[in-house]
């Protein structure tokens, strides 16, 4: 209560009591200790790694002001911009050699900083329910951790895995019902960090991007429909609401356990698919129209679904 830490209940909350929240902090902790013990490993890509703890820490650290002084939206936008440009920017001059100033150039590096913001307010948006990003972010680590080995990158493994770690602790405080939250300064840097791994997959480890999109498919595919839903309406999609399809699972009857146990039996099977895609033991076509086969049938479901709480 001194340090303003409480998640007041309100118009986008799946909760009704004020709880901590900022919990995050350890699961940044754990990212940026293994990060450093990485650093001193034989040939570890030490400019990568530092843009990559040094971006993901600057996410955390917005994140934990918003945490403590609730941001405007603009401010907090316009940094995450600057943060992204800069990550980014750094990026793609230590990994692609070849390069100029080309039209298709500054098209992916704008790209590229939009993906970074655009995933960090993703799971901003998505954590909304009790154990549901820190179970995506234990599926995400883990699988990237093995994605990284396989390619020999041990040091981004190793971070990797640290987070799903991390995640696995997160969850004896955060599973329902949730005794802290994540809070922005978790949800912010995790986002930011598996959108920064899956620029140094694509660009350093030849990982194919569209793995890490199956991998991520659940909150991008979530995220995504709901704001075009909204924009569609004519709602205002930048203000705090509760129609997320996780949301609306919850509240035509769902347990928080249950979606959240849900999210990871789905990011399983995703984890699967885009593992054989990597493998070259799916081809893309395959690997598409089974994921966007899975996702639509999930928003079938929970769209035929009733809902029990009149949240309009």
């Amino acid at each position: 209560m001194k340090k303003n830490l409480l998640d007041m209940p309100n118009l986008r909350s799946s909760h009704t009591i004020p709880t901590p929240h900022g919990g995050g902090l350890a699961i940044v902790a754990v990212l940026v200790l293994s990060g450093l013990v990485s650093l001193s490993l034989p040939q570890a890509p030490s400019h990568i790694l530092a843009c990559l703890l040094l971006a993901t820490s600057a996410f955390a650290v917005l994140g934990w002001q918003d945490d403590k002084h609730d941001l405007p939206a603009s401010i907090r936008f316009l940094i995450q911009l600057l943060i992204a440009a800069l990550a980014s920017g750094y990026l793609f001059l230590v990994n692609v050699h070849e390069w100029s100033l080309s039209l298709n150039f500054i098209v992916i590096l704008c790209l590229s900083i939009l993906w970074i913001a655009w995933m960090a307010n993703l799971f901003n948006f998505m954590d909304g329910i009790d154990g549901i990003s820190a179970v995506e972010s234990l599926i995400l680590g883990a699988t990237t951790s093995y994605w990284f080995a396989m390619s020999g990158a041990t040091s981004m493994a190793i971070i990797c895995i640290a987070v799903a770690g991390a995640a696995v602790g997160f969850l004896r405080w955060n599973w329902s019902p949730a005794k802290i939250f994540m809070g922005d300064v978790g949800s912010l840097a995790l986002g930011a960090f598996f959108a920064i791994i899956a620029i140094i997959g694509t660009t350093g480890m030849k990982i194919p991007f569209l793995a890490f999109l199956i991998l991520y498919a659940v909150y991008l595919a979530d995220s995504g429909v709901t704001l075009l839903r909204r924009m569609i309406k004519g709602e205002k999609w930048w203000q705090a609401h509760r129609s997320h399809f996780y949301q609306r699972a919850v509240q035509s009857g769902f347990s928080h356990s249950q979606v959240s146990l849900a999210v990871m039996a789905i990011n399983i099977i995703l984890s699967v698919l885009a593992s054989l895609l990597i493998v070259g033991l799916v081809n893309t076509p395959t690997a598409i129209v089974v994921t966007m086969t899975i996702l639509v049938s999930l928003m079938f479901l929970i769209n035929s679904r009733p809902s029990r709480i009149n949240n309009q």
